[in-house]
Order: C-alpha cells, then sequence, then structure tokens
C-alpha cells in the first residue's frame, strides 16, 4: 500500500467511521485499518482517539508502533460533535501520548462528514493534510519515514522504565469527570428538535395560508368575467394552482425536517447521504361543481324582464303614435324591443347567478383543501418528533451503558488502591511482622 494511510485506535474510538468520512471527502486517497503489514508500507498514520475518555498505555503503544512504521503520523480525536467537553479530554491524552507536542492534532466529526456536511466536520481539512504528505516526493518520503523511527527509538529510550501510577485521586476525578458527562447535550437536542419543529408546523401553516388567501384572490378575479363555457376550465385551473401549493408546501417542510434531523442526529447516528425517494403524489381532487337549477326565482325575473321590456318598448314607441303614417309599426316595435330587454335581463341575471355559485363553489373548495392539506403538513412534521427523539434517546441509553460500565471499572480500581493504601500502611506492617511466634 505505497502512499496510503493507516488509521489505528482502540475499541469505541470511531476508527471505522473516520474510514469512511475519509473515503467520503477524498474517494481517491487509500486508507486502511491499522495492520502491522500495512503500516510497512504507508505513508501516513492516524491514530484516533475517544474523547470521553483519556487516553491509556494501549493508547500510547498503538501511536509508537505508528510511528516506528510510517513517516508521518498525527492524533485524530473524533465524535467532538457528540461529547461536549472533548478538548478537556483531548488536552489530557495528548500530555500522555505526546507530552513534547511533536505530533498535529486533529478534532474531527466522522459522522457529519458521512451525513455530507464535510466543510464543517474538519475531516476536510484532515484529508488536506494528508495530501500534502502522500504526494510529496518518494526520496523526502523515504528520508522522512527514516527519520521518524529513528526519532521514536530515542524518545521510547529516554522515557522512564516505571510509569508514573494513577492514583485514586485522579480515579476519582475521572469518575465524576464521566458522570458528568453521561447526559450531557440530552435535553439541549430535544429542546432544539422540539423548538425546530414548532417553527416547521407554524411556518408551513403560515404559508399555506397566504397560498390560500392568493388562489382565492386570483379566483375572484377570474370569476368576475366567467362565462359558462368557461366553468370547467376554471374548475381544472383551481385544482391545478391548489396541487402546486401543496406540492411546494410538501418539498419546504421535507427540507426542513431533513436539516432539523441532521442536526438533532449529528454525532448520534450516521445520516444516510442518499435519503429514500419520496413517491409522487396524485393531483388535488376538489369537490365537485353541479350545475345550477331553475327555481321559481328565475321564472319570476323572466316576468320581471317581460314587463319591464314592454314598458320601455312603449316609451320608445310613443313618439311615434303621434305620426299617421308610422302608427302601423308602433305595436311590433314595442313587442321587439321588449323581448330583446326582456331577453337582456334573463340572461344578465343568469351570469350573475352563475358567477355567484362558482365563487361560492371556489371558496368552499379552498376551504377543504386547506383543511386537508394542513392535516397533511401537521402529520408529517408530528410524526418526525418521536423518530427522531427515539433516535436520541437511545443513543444517550447506550452512551449511559458504555459510560456504567467505565464507571465500574473505575470504582473497581479505586477500591484495590484504597486496599494496597491500608495494607502498606506503617501500622499494618508493623502488625504483619510481629504476628508471628516469639
Amino acid at each position: 500500500m505505497s502512499g496510503g494511510v493507516v488509521v489505528a485506535g482502540v475499541g469505541r474510538s470511531g476508527a471505522a467511521t473516520l474510514i469512511d468520512a475519509l473515503a467520503v471527502v477524498d474517494p481517491g486517497l487509500r486508507v486502511e485499518r491499522y495492520r502491522g503489514d500495512l503500516a510497512a508500507h504507508a505513508v501516513v498514520g492516524l491514530l484516533v482517539i475517544d474523547p470521553s475518555s483519556v487516553a491509556g498505555d494501549s493508547d500510547r503503544a498503538l501511536l509508537d508502533e505508528l510511528r516506528s512504521s510510517v513517516g508521518v503520523a498525527a492524533v485524530v480525536c473524533t465524535k467532538v460533535d457528540a461529547f461536549w467537553d472533548w478538548p478537556t479530554n483531548a488536552k489530557a491524552s495528548r500530555r500522555v501520548l505526546d507530552p513534547t507536542e511533536a505530533l498535529p492534532v486533529f478534532a474531527v466529526s466522522g459522522a457529519a462528514a458521512v451525513a455530507g456536511a464535510a466543510d464543517e466536520s474538519g475531516v476536510d481539512e484532515l484529508a488536506r493534510w494528508i495530501r500534502e504528505h502522500t504526494d510529496d516526493d518518494p526520496t523526502r518520503i523515504s528520508a522522512r519515514t527514516a527519520a521518524a523511527r529513528s526519532a521514536v527509538a530515542q524518545e521510547i529510550d529516554r522515557r522512564p522504565s516505571t510509569a508514573t501510577p494513577v492514583t485514586a485521586e485522579v480515579l476519582v476525578a475521572t469518575r465524576a469527570r464521566l458522570v458528568r458527562s453521561r447526559d450531557r447535550g440530552r435535553a439541549d437536542r430535544l429542546g432544539a428538535l422540539r423548538g425546530g419543529l414548532n417553527r416547521v408546523r407554524s411556518g408551513a401553516v403560515a404559508d399555506l395560508d397566504a397560498g390560500i388567501r392568493d388562489i382565492g384572490a386570483r379566483s375572484r378575479d377570474a370569476v368576475g368575467g366567467l362565462r359558462r363555457a368557461d366553468v370547467d376550465r376554471h374548475a381544472i385551473w383551481l385544482a391545478s394552482a391548489v396541487t402546486e401549493l401543496r406540492d411546494r408546501l410538501d418539498a419546504g417542510v421535507r427540507d426542513d425536517l431533513d436539516r432539523i434531523r441532521s442536526v438533532a442526529l449529528l454525532g448520534v447516528e450516521p445520516v444516510s447521504p442518499d435519503p429514500a425517494p419520496v413517491p409522487e403524489r396524485a393531483p388535488v381532487t376538489l369537490r365537485p361543481h353541479t350545475e345550477r337549477r331553475r327555481t321559481a326565482e328565475d321564472a319570476l325575473v323572466v316576468l320581471l324582464g317581460a314587463s319591464a321590456g314592454i314598458g320601455l318598448g312603449r316609451l320608445v314607441v310613443t313618439p311615434l303614435a303621434g305620426v299617421h303614417t308610422l302608427q302601423w309599426i308602433s305595436m311590433p316595435l314595442a313587442l321587439i324591443v321588449g323581448v330583446g330587454v326582456a331577453a337582456l335581463v334573463v340572461r344578465l341575471r343568469r351570469i350573475g347567478a352563475l358567477r355567484a355559485q362558482m365563487r361560492s363553489w371556489s371558496a368552499d373548495a379552498l376551504a377543504e383543501a386547506r383543511a386537508s392539506i394542513e392535516h397533511d403538513v401537521v402529520g408529517a412534521v408530528t410524526a418526525a418528533e418521536p423518530v427522531v427523539a427515539g433516535q436520541v434517546m437511545r443513543h444517550y441509553e447506550r452512551r449511559a451503558r458504555m459510560i456504567a460500565d467505565d464507571v465500574a471499572r473505575i470504582d473497581t480500581e479505586i477500591r484495590a488502591r484504597r486496599a494496597d493504601a491500608r495494607d502498606g500502611t506503617p501500622i499494618a506492617r508493623a502488625a504483619s511482622n510481629t504476628s508471628g511466634p516469639v
């Protein structure tokens, strides 16, 4: 694996996630999990440390193996998005692993890079640093590897033969830090989740109301010049406008939910970069509009129109009655004018009634469509909350179990050290010396 990268780390350190993150950020990098045969041919070695605890002897031994095999090594602290106190543990781990501060240290979030937020994860900077060394001249790489091996060998020789013992007080402080960090961040994540979902819900309903008002205003303007031949065309336009509004709101709500889900689950569970395709929804179907039926009011309008027409016709032909030669056409002319006026009144009445019916139908159809769309939007937002909250709670349950195991192990070490301290007191030693036969 010439020119490659090896990643090493103890269990639960996040080494596997970092390998996946580097593959996402820079697919051209050849990154492998640490093995002895691979480290001999690698150029860069990365030691991954867990920010939830301080590095120990196993991490230090692993780092020594890497530095003895590769030319350049670095310490990478992962899961910085899931542990708020990672700077404290990272500094303590560096004092254990690299007291002289000769190695570079990177703080990254592998889960964020896998989720698609590479520019905010820190993995992109790590990949650039790796490229600076893997793309270097082979001669300089060989010289750097030999110098690193010599420096590591001299450093190991200068180390004291016995490590400084960890006292019970240090273990008690470590235990307290672990207990404090057990539930840290859970309430903030859940509070941000609920606040974000409420904001999405209220924003979607406000956009829905604004869209329905806009469609209603355009519908009223269109109905003002409506004719009977335009009724079906107006109904089709109204349904398409409502469908467009629904699809736009659905897309906006999905985008908002994806952002809230990514933020709430950042560092909790890897988010798939390729979400499942959303099935295409059928167009909105509005309530059917019915033809207006003739009523007794229409017959009355016909009678009133005929009466008004006859009266207007008589008014028109009255001047003609005084002319002896034009008297014979006064009666037919009055009838013609009366029929024309009556037909015009009836037509205007029917068009007015049709437009009033379409206004009422449009308002009722928009109200029903608004209620249906609001139900779908609110349902989608409400359904997302228990899913995301459940993922957060499961993460903290797993974290609590891991911390409980660490606390139990530390409690065992504390009891052992305190027992050794009691057995090693001057009184205990004097008692043991005088307990035999004289």
